[in-house]
């Protein structure tokens, strides 16, 4: 049999539980072998035996809620940035706060990579948490989806955003810096791995990192963040010794 593989935009999607309800109704179909649906860009791929067409498409999913199939339109660069940008708003918002703030004060201070290092991560660490302690049990319940720690002890995702929000006063404070570093690294590390286990089987899961104000996805960028702070504590435990 021949695989024919083709993209699709999705109108109608407003969280993960539309992904899924789409996604399970068109697996039904004998023909179909792979359903794969991105909700920031409301873009879907299908892999079947037969080209499915539109109208094929939209009678199968019709009787799961008010979702329409339509052809899938190319985008042009301008159109991607922009909604790459909407979809991580809250993620790059807060990230952008967090450098200004450490470089105005890294430059009021001596500057130095440890100075810039210990003021980033003591805002990362403020603002971050102040979004997670603004609903703490619902971020224990995302953050227990792929940290493998909270999802062995759900306690430790509720007392996680305190957690945070101590590292921050005690970073900006100057003090315990070599304890608090190492206390950076055990608690980034587990949910990093965590983050690329359930990428790399294309989950799509809510990213606790901003709370559950917003509805953000675990993605790369998660990674990235994680892995710059992972970076900064090992630097500054190396300046340290």
């Amino acid at each position: 049999m021949n695989n024919y593989k083709k993209l699709y935009t999705v109108s109608g999607m407003t969280c993960d539980g539309c992904v899924q309800t789409i996604g399970n109704k068109l697996n039904l179909e004998p023909e179909i072998s792979e359903v794969n649906i991105d909700l920031n860009s409301s873009e879907m791929s299908i892999t079947a035996d037969k080209e499915f067409s539109i109208n094929e498409l939209n009678k199968i999913i019709k009787n799961v809620g008010d979702y329409k199939i339509n052809e899938y339109k190319n985008k042009n660069i301008f159109v991607k940035i922009l909604s790459l940008f909407n979809a991580y708003k809250p993620i790059l918002v807060s990230l952008s706060m967090v450098i200004i703030l450490s470089l105005i004060t890294t430059n009021n201070d001596n500057f130095s990579i440890t100075n810039f290092c210990r003021y980033f991560m003591g805002y990362f660490f403020i603002i971050f948490s102040f979004l997670k302690l603004l609903n703490v049990k619902q971020f224990a319940i995302s953050f227990s989806n792929y940290d493998p720690i909270s999802n062995k002890f759900f306690t430790y995702g509720l007392i996680y955003p305190f957690l945070e929000l101590t590292l921050g006063v005690l970073f900006l404070s100057n003090f315990l810096m070599l304890y608090i570093n190492f206390i950076t690294i055990f608690i980034f590390v587990p949910q990093t791995l965590g983050i690329m286990n359930k990428l790399s089987k294309n989950e799509i899961l809510e990213c606790a990192c901003v709370g559950s104000t917003f509805n953000v996805p675990i993605s790369k960028l998660t990674i990235t963040e994680n892995l710059v702070m992972i970076f900064m504590a090992i630097i500054m435990i190396l300046y340290s010794i």
